[in-house]
């Protein structure tokens, strides 16, 4: 399959842009409309720019439209399905996508969001958000990598979203976490068309002297997961 790789414009001039961050997550929310991720980007810096500097500031009312909380909460669990691909694609050869949004749709089923309500896991809407998203979902994978922080806190989720668009430093190496999913998707579960930002981020950041992903010992909700779905094949 030929791939078409498109670049995040997050340089100008061979300088980093100031809302490159948050541009980014624009073209995360925005995959199939440019026009969108631009306007998202500019509405976001605004706000982001009135939060600095009213302590008593409210999110206006377009915030809750253009970041709707239940979908981002699909597009990251939609990036561990990503990750979980990549997953199986190491260790066997194989992306077994359904597998993959199987486990993710299983270990989620019983977590809740900070409001009390459940995570979207239906697996079949899941495995269509990884395809209407899948230009970026090597960012999303990136989302739901978890960071370890100079304090000893880590981050991972949401949070992850947030530090990106404020800080440079940490948005380098986020990027370099999802140029090494972007790589992995490449071979475990190619793409017509992705956005990326590797050819751009690699002038501004040595990627080789940031951490590298590691593979870690599966959960045992994961190891309950992959049971239920393996019986389930048996059935």
């Amino acid at each position: 399959m030929m791939t078409i790789v498109r670049s995040i414009p997050i340089t100008e001039n061979g300088q980093l842009i100031p809302e490159a961050g948050m541009l980014v997550l624009g073209y995360m929310m925005y995959p199939n409309c440019e026009r969108s991720a631009h306007q998202f980007t500019r509405i976001l810096a605004e706000e982001t720019v009135a939060k600095a500097l009213d302590p008593q500031y409210c999110p206006g009312e377009i915030m809750g439209i253009i970041i709707d909380d239940r979908l981002v909460a699909r597009l990251i669990l939609a990036g561990e399905v990503a990750q979980r691909v990549c997953t199986n694609h190491v260790k066997e050869g194989s992306a077994n996508f359904n597998r993959a949004a199987h486990v993710v749709a299983e270990r989620n089923a019983n977590i809740k969001t900070v409001c009390g309500k459940p995570l979207p896991t239906d697996k079949d809407r899941l495995k269509a958000t990884f395809r209407t998203y899948r230009a970026t979902i090597h960012f999303w994978a990136a989302v739901h990598n978890e960071y370890l922080m100079e304090d000893g806190n880590s981050l991972t989720g949401v949070d992850v979203t947030e530090k990106m668009c404020g800080s440079p430093e940490f948005l380098g190496q986020f990027l370099a976490v999802a140029k090494q999913f972007e790589e992995m998707l490449a071979e475990a579960k190619p793409s017509h068309n992705i956005w990326s930002t590797s050819e751009l981020a690699s002038t501004i950041w040595d990627f080789e002297k940031l951490p590298t992903l590691s593979a870690l010992p599966e959960l045992p909700e994961t190891v309950a997961a992959l049971s239920s779905y393996r019986s389930q094949q048996k059935s």
